[in-house]
This record gives structure tokens, C-alpha cells and sequence, in this order.
């Protein structure tokens, strides 16, 4: 059956016209606009989602949209909506990435992989700027929605939704939307195509987050995610390779001492580390023609690690070369695990672990990796 898709932009009472020019950016799909009942309300509240979301009632279409007013969509955006709902008929389409999040790891570990589409991490928040469900589940999550806590959050109320009806969450690589803030970098347009294919959820999770690199494990006994430390991970990557030796070595090459104040928001060596655990989750290195298609993923990655940003601004030098040394890390990590294997985890070492929350003090429990 061909797709037919119905769609709602989401209306801010303060600035309706920018709701006005999206809808008609996205004529193609015929959207309506859902303003909130109260004027001066929050966007983003479950009152303004219930309301884009019922949107799809009467409509006759098996799918439907809804997009958050000041997004920008990609020129084939409509094109490229119908071709992921006809691929994947019965998947919730998270459109856009949030970089700082678990799913933001994710979605870097499936462009390293080449993949269109990344399974979300199970109940952690999802990016909302454009997201689309079946029809029959539309409503459904409208009343969902309804029913939820005033204070709770469009991200987290898809990400319960679909792990609570068992629907497949996925989540865009390169976003087909993007904020009004968003760095001409970031978007997907020369990006080029990657497979239309699914990265799974994987077993090793690791991330840059508040400038220290991450590791989070799946610990299948308990059915949750467990946390450790990147010495105590490259003891099982590496099996004989001394903690600090891979990132003194990426230290060493660089053009002379890192700036100090870098050092300070996001030590060099934590970027290596996050880079060779990150490599180490591939089956092979990443080929040298696919840098084009990662680069801005991992730009996106060294730029929302570091914490706080600082008043005087970020150099665009500093997220160049420490984007270089992270694509060296990948592939180190990468020939690092083909050279020598993966020891995995035995369950008793997982349980003296302590239990890593994702995301936010959400609980994971319950929802394996692949399901």
C-alpha cells in the first residue's frame, strides 16, 4: 500500500507566523496548524502535542506527522518521509538527532556503520522536532500524551509510548530537520546516502559527554546497563595494552601542547579514549571515503562534549583538530578489536559494577539491546 502521510506543525502562541512559513514550506503534505489552547503556554507541553497529534483523526492517512514550528527542514524532506514510512510501515521516525543525549551515541555509532536509521536507546528521551507515527497509533499516543503528567516532556512521552506498546523506535542519522540554531555543519544536506538499513542497539555503549569519555555495558542477567571505566574497558579490548599507552601515543602526534584552556573543557586524551572505544564496537575500521559521511557526526560529538560552554566562545580550529584525532581514535579502536578480538564481560565482573542510569535517572530495565 502506497503511504499517505497527514501532518501538524506546532504552533509558538508568541511567534505564529514562523508556524504559518513552515506549513507552507511543507505544502506537499497538506499540515495543518495545532496552536495551543493557551496563549503564552509552552510549546512543547502535552496540551500542544495532544492537540498535533489528534490532528490525524479523519484523515485517511496511514501516517502522520508532526513538526515543531522553526524547524528547518532539508529540501526533499517530504520525499524523504514517504520513503521512510514505505520502508518501515509500522517503526515511530524520530527525524532529527539530539547530539548531547545516549541517543546521540547511538546515532554516531550508526553513521561509523554506515546506516541510515539507529535504534533508539529503550526509554531515553528522543529528539522532537519531526516525528512520525502509524495513524492508528497517532491517536492512540494523543491520548497517551493527554493522560501524562503536565510536567512531562514530548522526548520522554514518545520514548515510554513506543517502549510501552512495543513499537520500534528509530531515529534518523543525518536529521532530515534541524533548529533554528543549528551550524550550517550540521546539516544533512552533503551528506550523501548512506544504506537504508538499521544500526542496532549495541551491547557497549560509549559516549563524550561534560568532556569525559563513557562506557556503558548491557548487562543481560540483570536486563539494565552498567557502568565502567575506560581503563577497566580497554583491559578487555586490548587485553595486554597499558591504560594510558593508545592515548599518550595520539598525544605525542600532536602539533605541539594542547591549549590549556581546551585541556581544561575537553582533555584530549578523553577524546581518544571515546574515539578507540567507539572504534572497538565496529566490526572494521571505517574506509577513508567514508570520512565526508562521518566528520560532521563526530564535529557534532567533540562540540557537545565540552561543558560549560565558555563565554568567549569555542574556536572552530580547536573542533577541527580534535575531530581529526577522533577519527584516528575510531580506527585505531577498530583495527585494535580486528587485531585482537573482544573479550566479553563475564557476568560476575558486570555485577561489581555499578548500574549507569540512562538517561537521567530513567529506568532501562526490561528492554534488551535488538528488541
Amino acid at each position: 500500500m502506497t503511504p499517505g502521510i497527514s501532518a501538524a506543525v506546532v504552533a509558538d502562541p508568541s511567534r505564529p507566523e514562523a508556524a504559518t512559513v513552515l506549513a507552507a514550506r511543507l505544502r506537499e503534505l497538506g499540515p495543518v496548524v495545532a496552536v495551543h489552547p493557551e496563549h503564552g503556554a509552552p510549546t512543547r507541553g502535552p496540551a500542544a502535542t495532544v492537540r498535533a497529534w489528534r490532528a490525524a483523526a479523519g484523515t485517511g492517512s496511514s501516517h502522520h506527522l508532526v513538526v515543531l514550528a522553526g524547524a528547518e527542514p532539508v529540501p526533499s524532506f517530504a520525499e524523504e518521509v514517504l520513503r521512510a514510512v514505505a520502508r518501515r510501515p509500522d517503526a515511530a521516525l524520530a527525524l532529527s538527532v539530539d547530539c548531547g543525549s545516549w541517543t546521540g551515541a547511538v546515532v554516531r555509532l550508526a553513521a561509523l556503520r554506515g546506516c541510515a536509521w539507529a535504534v533508539a536507546v529503550p526509554r531515553a528521551r528522543v529528539p522532537t522536532l519531526a516525528v512520525v507515527l502509524p495513524s492508528a497509533q497517532a491517536l492512540a499516543f494523543a491520548d497517551f500524551a493527554e493522560a501524562a503528567p503536565a510536567a512531562g516532556d514530548d522526548g520522554d512521552l514518545v520514548a515510554r509510548f513506543s517502549w510501552e506498546r512495543r513499537i520500534e523506535l528509530l531515529i534518523r542519522v543525518h536529521s532530515l530537520v534541524t533548529g533554528p540554531d543549528a551550524r550550517a555543519a550540521e546539516h544533512p544536506a552533503d551528506h550523501g546516502r548512506p544504506r537504508d538499513e538499521v544500526s542496532p542497539l549495541p551491547t557497549v555503549l560509549p559516549r563524550l559527554h561534560d568532556g569525559r569519555a563513557q562506557v556503558a555495558l548491557w548487562d543481560a542477567g540483570s536486563a539494565g546497563w552498567r557502568r565502567a571505566s575506560w581503563p577497566e574497558h580497554m583491559a578487555r579490548i586490548g587485553r595486554c595494552w597499558p591504560g594510558a599507552a593508545p592515548a599518550a601515543a595520539f598525544v605525542a602526534v600532536a602539533d605541539g601542547a594542547p591549549p590549556r584552556e581546551r585541556e581544561r573543557l575537553l582533555p584530549l586524551a578523553e577524546v581518544v579514549r571515546y574515539g578507540i572505544a567507539l572504534g572497538a564496537t565496529l566490526n572494521r575500521a571505517p574506509p577513508e571515503t567514508s570520512a565526508g559521511a562521518v566528520r560532521p557526526c563526530l564535529c557534532t560529538a567533540v562540540r557537545c562534549a565540552v561543558r560549560p560552554q565558555p563565554q568567549w566562545g569555542w574556536p572552530t580550529a580547536w573542533t577541527d583538530e580534535l575531530t581529526d584525532v577522533l577519527w584516528r581514535a575510531v580506527g585505531f579502536g577498530a583495527r585494535l578489536r580486528s587485531n585482537h578480538g573482544v573479550a566479553h564481560w563475564a557476568a560476575e565482573e558486570l555485577r561489581r559494577l555499578p548500574e549507569e542510569l540512562l538517561p537521567h535517572g530513567s529506568d532501562t530495565a526490561s528492554l534488551a539491546p535488538g528488541q
